[in-house]
């Protein structure tokens, strides 16, 4: 590859005259330029032929990220859309092949983390979520929508630009070198199992972000370029922490709380549902994040403010699965309010105590993981008994594990009356239990 030099002129469909290198990885090189006829200032990328297996591979990458960025140019936010493409035959045995984009200054969103974490003044997590976060939903949402999977969205590809009128910063996706198109009607359906996913994926990998479906050589799905959103906003939350090499599919799941106990509950469940392991477990579209990450901002809680008129003097027998241990719990053990805490197993519990006042007399399902050796929560359903009624509700907890009444998932913001006999279930838990509702007594 004949590499360019500064004062070197490119003739495509303008005239455009190299300044210097601002970029270079494994596929090309990127230089900044100016166009000679209007002085606008671009961004060149010359792939680089040596990374491909030959002329062929080159022009398939080429031809690819022209039309994934060529799709995405419409996007009305800010963003790097496409100017021009040249495939340069000067040398017919060994072309050339350039992309031309509107030329961005910025550092990479982890160059950014580093600086804003040594900052006197550190942006905070709320201001980070609003001024890079949502805009990167915007973003991808629309990408996904023109039938874009970018496969390798991390912190490398994410620029952060500053205004220079305002100081205000804001996200650029960059490189879709690696991207995939999809047909974005499948927006609408189920993402499939793992396992049952057809066919075979080139392995794109940015160690800690990538997808369990990408290392398992299964073609990227939208669910996929979630993931790796997830991944890059647990790094933010943690104040730098990058995903363990995984060894079980439960690992692939990111909690945040685990390193930093001041994320929210709310991000700590936008987090772990965008890196559920099953992509049929992840949010579907890019547009759902955003409406999490606004109620976070908004300091709303979902429907648990919403609990029936509860009352003491109840109380119930669980049964509780804690893998192969069925655990029988005394009934006068358990009564609403007297703030006592029963300990199930190893790492399962349920809660009586009233943790709120509004919520008084709610149980809480909770699995327990570790933290220097204390154990943190995470609560996966609330159980509310209404005395006026005589009817037990149940409420999908603060996280993003799946919760099954009976087989059936919890519909979202809802108490559900629960009946004798009721099974609760979890998955894709620290440890996959069963919570069932034997029988009511009036004490």
């Amino acid at each position: 590859m004949s590499t360019l030099k500064p004062k070197d002129k490119l003739q495509l469909k303008n005239k455009y005259e190299i300044i210097e290198v601002i970029g270079d990885g494994g596929f090309g090189t990127v230089y900044s330029a100016k166009n000679t006829k209007n002085g606008e200032i671009v961004a060149v990328k010359q792939f680089k032929r040596e990374a491909f297996s030959s002329t062929a591979e080159c022009r398939m990458y080429w031809e690819r990220e022209v039309k994934l960025t060529q799709a995405v140019t419409g996007y009305p936010g800010k963003h790097m859309g496409l100017i021009d493409s040249k495939e340069d035959k000067t040398d017919r045995s060994n072309p050339n092949f350039y992309i031309i984009l509107n030329f961005v200054k910025g550092i990479t969103l982890k160059a950014w983390f580093n600086d804003n974490l040594r900052s006197a003044k550190p942006l905070g997590v709320d201001e980070i979520i609003k001024k890079i976060f949502l805009p990167l939903c915007d973003y991808m949402d629309y990408a996904h929508r023109q039938g874009g999977i970018h496969r390798d969205f991390t912190f490398n590809n994410i620029l952060i630009v500053s205004d220079q009128i305002t100081h205000d910063i804001y996200p650029i996706t960059i490189d879709w070198g690696g991207g995939r198109s999809f047909d974005p009607i499948i927006l609408q359906n189920e993402a499939p199992l793992i396992d049952e996913m057809e066919g075979s994926g080139t392995v794109i990998i940015t160690p800690g972000f990538f997808a369990p479906e990408i290392i398992m050589q299964k073609p990227p799905l939208p669910q996929t370029d979630i993931y790796m959103y997830g991944a890059v906003l647990f790094y933010a939350l943690t104040n730098g922490y990058t995903r363990v090499k995984p060894t079980i599919s439960s690992d692939y799941i990111l909690h945040p709380q685990d390193y930093n106990m001041n994320v929210s509950d709310t991000l700590n469940d936008v987090v772990e549902k965008c890196t559920e392991y099953e992509p049929k477990d992840r949010f579907r579209i890019f547009a759902d994040i955003k409406t999490a990450l606004e109620q976070h901002l908004s300091g709303e809680i979902g429907g648990l403010d919403r609990l029936p008129s509860i009352e003491t003097g109840n109380s119930f027998i669980l049964r509780i699965a804690n893998n192969n241990a069925i655990i029988q719990m005394n009934p006068l053990n358990i009564a609403l309010e007297d703030g006592k805490n029963l300990r199930i197993g190893r790492e399962l519990m349920i809660e009586s105590a009233a943790w709120k006042e509004a919520y008084k007399g709610v149980f809480r399902g909770i699995t327990r993981c570790k933290i220097n050796d204390e154990d943190r929560p995470r609560e996966q359903f609330f159980i509310g008994y209404s005395k006026k009624e005589n009817i037990f509700y149940i409420h999908e907890g603060r996280n993003s594990n799946p919760t099954s009444l009976n087989g059936t998932r919890l519909p979202p913001d809802q108490w559900v009356p629960l009946q004798a006999n009721s099974q609760i279930s979890i998955s894709s838990t620290t440890v996959r239990g069963t919570f069932e509702l034997i029988s009511v007594l009036d004490l």
